[in-house]
């Protein structure tokens, strides 16, 4: 089964959660709100990302589909 988005721009699946929600990546994330992905690390780190980041390291955050989805009008 393939689980990799259309149009995804790095071509790889969505990071699959522990309760079966899906994230993006930062560079997924950034293509889908139309930002580049320094701009959305940017407005991260100072507090302003148009939505939540979740940090899995001190470098590396991902973003919830559903809320990526919403703000940038695709399917919920």
């Amino acid at each position: 089964m393939d689980t990799t988005e259309p149009n995804s721009p790095s071509g790889c699946p969505p990071i699959q959660g522990t309760t079966g929600s899906l994230f993006y990546s930062e560079t997924e994330a950034a293509a889908r709100l139309g930002l580049h992905r320094t701009t959305l690390r940017s407005l991260a780190l100072a507090g302003r990302a148009p939505v939540e980041p979740i940090p899995l390291t001190e470098h590396r955050r991902v973003y919830r589909r559903a809320d990526i989805h919403r703000l940038a009008g695709l399917e919920t």
